[in-house]
């Protein structure tokens, strides 16, 4: 009876071992994600509930073509961007939209609606899923996504989103000392003043980029239907935000090398949009374009990104739809406003800005 006693122990520790280790294991063996998604997570959870009227969700392109700093210093809209780069996924948007409502009172959500015609399973592309669940701070939701990404495509084993050593075993020879880091702490790698933006200073890396002509958005009407997959988690995302009595505006920012497909899918995405209530405002259109002066050479870094001198001149144009369509609040003046300003000041100061308008 003894040694079966003794030798019940020793299993019992050596389960309570293994699973210590396994644990430990899974904070190493995971891909890192940019700790941009980390933060800009955490720094929501943080801010006072009321803090912005206005949320961004979508892909990389509209993250470089809104800056929020510039919203505010046009007419006082207080906003953040959090959209995402390499997420071409409604999935992920609902499920962003979802953990930021829990911090935040927005009174309009802007969506660029990038997936609308993304068939992609996650097996097919698993980036945009896997991002959103292996850099969510709250457990119910990462559960509630897994499950959910699980029932959609039976290919992607919820127990590699729960334990995400199963499935990047692979990197014990690519080890870095970031894998050894904590992910959910707050990683000051871009400066207060980006709120949620990435601001890049460059210019268009072709030598000779092309001119901008009404002719890039000349094309016949496509009949390239909707994903059926993607409507509906965007549908999910529209009945949300209704459910709480928040706007929902479609923004198309300029992307310059999708311009021909978005001028052909344009009947079928407004006929979708108009039938959900979501408002609409493209600037992926020759008028838009030209309205804004926009220099291909020196406001983009390549044919769909925009560099911080393109994101200037949109944004200031941007806040005043928004401000005059939704009636959002002119929050200069008040207590919070000394934050936004000394963030402006600060990024000026940065990026040689010596006069604004």
């Amino acid at each position: 009876m003894k040694k079966r006693a003794i030798g019940s122990v020793k299993v019992v520790v050596f389960l309570l071992g293994f699973c210590l280790i396994f644990m430990q294991m899974q904070k190493v063996l995971h891909y890192r994600w940019d700790f941009y998604t980390y933060s800009t997570n955490l720094y929501m959870k943080e801010q006072p509930e009321n803090s912005y009227d206005v949320i961004f969700l979508g892909s990389s392109d509209l993250k470089t073509a809104v800056y929020p700093l510039a919203m505010f210093q046009t007419n006082g809209i207080t906003s953040f961007n959090c959209a995402m780069s390499d997420n071409t996924s409604a999935f992920s948007a609902y499920y962003l939209l979802e953990y930021l409502l829990r911090y935040q009172n927005p009174k309009v959500v802007c969506c660029d609606f990038s997936a609308l015609y993304d068939e992609k399973l996650p097996s097919e592309r698993e980036t945009p899923y896997r991002k959103i669940v292996e850099t969510m701070p709250d457990r119910d939701l990462k559960w509630k996504m897994i499950k959910d990404i699980h029932e959609m495509d039976p290919e992607q084993s919820a127990l590699s989103y729960l334990f995400p050593m199963l499935r990047y075993h692979g990197i014990w020879n690519e080890l870095k000392e970031e894998n050894f880091e904590e992910d959910y702490v707050y990683h000051d790698l871009y400066e207060d003043y980006n709120n949620g933006c990435t601001l890049i200073n460059g210019t268009y890396e072709e030598k000779e980029p092309y001119d901008i002509s009404p002719a890039m958005w000349e094309t016949e009407p496509s009949e390239e239907p909707l994903s059926a997959l993607n409507v509906e988690w965007y549908d999910k995302l529209i009945a949300l935000c209704q459910e709480k009595d928040i706007r929902v505006a479609a923004v198309f920012p300029p992307s310059l090398g999708e311009s021909y497909d978005h001028a052909a899918r344009w009947e079928t995405t407004k006929a979708y949009l108009e039938s959900r209530g979501v408002d609409m405002i493209d600037y992926n259109c020759y008028d838009a374009v030209h309205r804004l002066e926009l220099n291909v050479a020196t406001d983009y870094i390549d044919d769909t990104h925009m560099s911080y001198r393109g994101s200037l001149k949109l944004s200031p144009d941007l806040a005043y739809i928004l401000y005059d369509r939704y009636g959002i609040p002119d929050r200069r003046g008040t207590e919070e406003a000394a934050q936004w300003e000394a963030q402006w000041d600060a990024f000026c100061e940065d990026f040689g800005i010596e006069e604004t308008n």
